[in-house]
This record gives C-alpha cells, sequence and structure tokens, in this order.
C-alpha cells in the first residue's frame, strides 16, 4: 500500500519526505518512538459508511474526533457511519490499523480534515505501513485528496483552530 501512496503523490506532483523508522501503529507509539513533534502528527481514523463509501477522517493526534459531527457533515445519522473491523478494512481498502494514510486510493472514499490542523507547518502522518511516516503540508494533503477541511473534532480545553 504504501508504495501505491507514494505514486498517488508523485503522480500529483506533491511535495513531501517520507521517513523510515521503527514500526509505530498509535499516536501514543509514536510519541514515546518517534522523533516528531506531537503537536504535528496527523492521525486518520477510517469509517464505512452503511449507504456505501469510506471516509477517511484525520485530525491532530491528541484530538478525538466527534463522530455525531462527523455523521453531520456528511447528511446521515450518527449510526450509519461505523468503523470497520481490520479484516474489513483488509478487504475493502487494502490497509492495515495502524498504517492508515490520509491519501485516499480508490474513488469511493472521501477525506476530511478537521479544523484545528494546523496549516503553517508540515505534518507528520501515516504512509501506508507502520515503519514510515509522511511528511507534508496540510494544504498539500488537500490537493492530493481533494478532502475537505471541517469541525469534526470533539471540543476540548484548547480547541481553537490554529492561526
Amino acid at each position: 500500500m504504501h508504495d501505491r501512496i507514494i505514486r498517488r503523490l508523485d503522480d500529483k506532483m506533491a511535495q513531501y519526505i517520507v521517513h523510515q523508522h521503527e514500526n509505530s501503529r498509535t499516536f501514543a507509539d509514536a510519541v514515546d518512538k518517534l522523533p516528531f513533534p506531537p503537536e504535528r502528527m496527523l492521525k486518520t481514523i477510517v469509517f464505512r459508511l452503511k449507504s456505501g463509501g469510506w471516509i477517511l477522517a484525520a485530525c491532530r493526534g491528541q484530538d478525538g474526533l466527534d463522530y455525531k459531527k462527523l455523521a453531520a457533515a456528511f447528511g446521515v445519522k450518527r449510526d450509519e457511519v461505523v468503523r470497520p473491523s481490520a479484516d474489513e478494512l483488509k478487504a475493502g481498502l487494502g490497509l492495515e490499523a495502524g498504517a492508515v494514510s490520509p491519501v485516499a486510493l480508490s474513488n469511493d472514499v472521501q477525506v476530511v480534515f478537521d479544523m484545528q490542523v494546523d496549516r503553517e507547518q508540515t505534518l507528520f502522518t501515516g504512509a501506508g505501513q507502520p515503519d514510515r511516516t509522511l511528511e507534508i503540508t496540510l494544504d498539500e494533503l488537500i490537493r492530493v485528496t481533494g478532502g475537505r477541511v471541517l469541525n469534526i473534532a470533539k471540543e476540548t480545553a484548547n480547541s481553537e483552530p490554529p492561526p
């Protein structure tokens, strides 16, 4: 999957860097094991719409997703947006849990980014395998994926959008 993601980025002439490192599958793993600033880490969570299609929802690593906001953004009820099992994820998108990238490789995948994600600095996000991290800007991700920026994270004490 990593090679297909890189090919997609190259086809779109994206500006990015791929970092190789030890396996890391969660935000907590990444904070403990990797040299990247936690505040610039982006996690991507996969959802399946019961009506068909997939969603890649990306937010800052330390934030949780608000499933009601996500469902509302797609005009469906909360119970229409489900987290797939690891087997469904592998069968449906060819992805491994813990190695998800916000770079979609299929036309039935919609990509959304939370509005709190920093647009000023490069981000560190999944690259399709647990020992690789993609360094890229949010604007490049939006351009490559056709993704949208929406308010999808849970409200927290510091949930103001970045400058």
